[in-house]
């Protein structure tokens, strides 16, 4: 039979085991959780606009938001044509007698 334990009790064997330890193994142990500690990455919050910026390698001069936007512009631009263009006007084809008659037929 497993024996649950909650955070208290591990936390209580914790403290009753360093207490059987000498004072030399616990300072070791005191000095490397310190050493882990500062070589512990702080994350710093993804919200802020200055770290999304430098994590996602986005730019950072005027000069490079200016490029970015005219690339995007020109995307943006590029796209809305094709989609105009890839539009067949039905009007226009029903019109010019363009579409085929079976449109028209009910099958």
């Amino acid at each position: 039979m497993k024996t649950q334990l909650n955070h208290t009790q591990i936390a209580q064997l914790l403290t009753k085991s360093c207490e059987q330890m000498d004072e030399k193994t616990v300072s070791a142990l005191r000095k490397a959780r310190t050493v882990a500690l500062q070589r512990q990455r702080v994350h710093e919050p993804v919200f802020s606009l200055s770290v999304a910026a430098h994590r996602a390698h986005l730019p950072h001069t005027p000069s490079q938001w200016m490029a970015t936007a005219v690339l995007l512009a020109a995307i943006a631009v590029g796209a809305y044509g094709y989609w105009q263009n890839s539009q067949v006007p039905v009007d226009l084809e029903i019109l010019t007698d363009a579409m085929p008659i079976d449109v028209f037929v009910d099958k």
